[in-house]
């Protein structure tokens, strides 16, 4: 009887895990599917910033991309450093784009500081690499 539950959950979880990953998936086409839309704007926003000089909107539709790009990384690989880079690379854009004070800018480089930190120190690539491969 024991064992009989125990094959029951273990299907369970099997479901759980692969309709998870199947979602997971989806979400990783959407994210696909509005890269591409977001590059078919990219010499609109050239031609934009010859006309107007509007810098500052271009470097934030690059800046999104880039987020975009990292993003579907991190859906792919499932390890600690795609997660970091995203989270890196969210600070930088707004750090960069929205011209904020300066004890906001101060708080952005601190948290920029700690991401790094924390990518050096506090958990190992070849380790996480290594549990990502046995799973």
């Amino acid at each position: 009887m024991k064992q009989h539950l125990g094959e029951k959950a273990s299907t369970a979880q099997g479901f759980v895990f692969k309709t998870a990953m199947l979602l997971e998936l989806l979400v990783a086409l959407i994210v696909i599917l509005a890269l591409v839309i977001m590059f078919t704007r990219v010499p609109l926003e050239l031609k934009q910033l010859i006309s107007s000089g509007e810098f500052n909107q271009f470097l934030k539709h690059m800046f999104d991309l880039i987020i975009g790009i990292e993003l579907l990384k991190m859906l792919c690989r499932h390890d600690l450093d795609s997660v970091v880079e995203v989270l890196l690379f969210s600070v930088a854009r707004e750090m960069v784009i929205e011209h904020m004070p300066i004890y906001f800018t101060l708080i952005g480089i601190m948290a920029i500081s700690l991401l790094f930190l924390i990518r050096k120190y506090l958990f190992v690539s070849a380790l996480d690499k290594n549990d990502s491969d046995k799973s």
